[in-house]
């Protein structure tokens, strides 16, 4: 059954908006529906499932989910919240109950309120249905012998990509990737939470799509922010962190940035279809693509061996921002470089 978020606020553009994103947003799983009148809402709840419902509280106490036998069964309510508003039953004590309920800001990015509204679901308990698929999934990695840099230009690209033939998640497990810096974004959790939920055996499809960002149109979870919580992960770890969120989210491919230690990227490189290892053209680069080939004929890694591909990279422009470096690099020459590389995904 197709489960609902409803937004009950009593500004219709805002509810509009925040739906409008929320059924963009391909990793969300369930449809977003804006009410702007709790007689509105509450004649659909009686014919719907509603899974969560997010409400400024602009509406009769009775009529907004609020009371105990209301319309939402086994759902949640989270209240949008704004202190300067007081008009809103969230500033008033007779609220019943409110302080059972999750408060977020309402006033944030819709990517914002959206990481919120997962993480809820997945902190109490409140799992909302997927509709089960049958999907075929791709996963390629990019491995740069010794930790160099080229390799980082070329997943990123390779991720922006993908995304415009599938759903595409992007992960990097290198100790520093330099993201928060490049986006300017101040991270929250990322992927050193994944890993700790995964190995408690609390990751779930919730708790996942709380932890996506998206910039300049790709997909992924924030890197770690110290190198230290790679401390005793194993490349088995993050292979199984890997899939788990294949098999728990909606996406379809996945660019994996893996991590300059071959011993610890081994693991990861079984689960990809395709292994990519950019070069710079320079000797001391092809040296060490030269070196990671005859290591993997003198183990006898074969199956490996042909899963790689070694790229050449062309020279790309000064780097000056990060979005604008991002597009530059897919409507340039290593761009149309990888969109060859992803026509095996139509």
């Amino acid at each position: 059954m197709e489960q609902i978020m409803a937004v009950l606020t009593g500004e219709r553009a805002y509810g509009e908006r925040l739906c409008a994103y929320a059924n963009y947003k391909r990793n969300m799983p369930f449809t977003a529906v804006s009410f702007d009148s709790a007689a509105a809402y509450e004649k659909f709840a009686r014919k719907h499932r509603i899974g969560v419902l997010l409400t400024d509280g602009h509406v009769e106490k009775k009529q907004s989910g609020f009371c105990e036998s209301g319309p939402l069964g086994e759902g949640m309510i989270i209240g949008l919240f704004d202190e300067r508003d007081e008009e809103s039953i969230f500033n008033h004590t007779e609220g019943p109950g409110i302080d059972t309920y999750t408060l977020i800001p309402k006033y944030q990015s819709a990517e914002k309120i959206m990481r919120s509204v997962m993480s809820c679901c997945s902190t109490i308990g409140c799992h909302i249905n997927r509709k089960n698929q049958l999907r075929s999934s791709h996963i390629a990695g990019v491995y740069s012998p010794g930790g160099r840099s080229p390799g980082r230009a070329f997943g990123l690209t390779l991720a922006k990509v993908y995304a415009t033939k599938k759903r595409t998640l992007y992960l990097s497990f290198a100790e520093f990737s330099g993201f928060e810096k490049l986006t300017g974004e101040t991270y929250g959790p990322g992927l050193s939470d994944a890993m700790l939920a995964y190995k408690q055996g609390s990751l779930d499809p919730e708790k996942i799509s709380s932890l996506i960002y998206t910039y300049c149109g790709i997909e992924y979870i924030p890197p770690v922010q110290f190198a230290g919580d790679m401390k005793g992960i194993t490349g088995d770890d993050c292979a199984g962190l890997i899939s788990s969120i294949m098999s728990q989210s909606n996406y379809e491919a996945m660019v994996i940035d893996l991590p300059g230690s071959f011993n610890m990227a081994e693991d990861m490189m079984d689960l990809c279809d395709e292994v990519y290892v950019p070069e710079n053209g320079d000797p001391i680069s092809e040296a060490r693509g030269d070196e990671l080939e005859e290591y993997l004929d003198l183990c006898k890694k074969l199956k490996l061996k042909a899963k790689l591909h070694r790229v050449r990279l062309p020279e790309t422009e000064p780097f000056r921002s990060m979005s604008s470096h991002i597009d530059e690099l897919v409507y340039g020459e290593l761009g149309d470089m990888v969109r060859e590389y992803a026509r095996k995904l139509e």
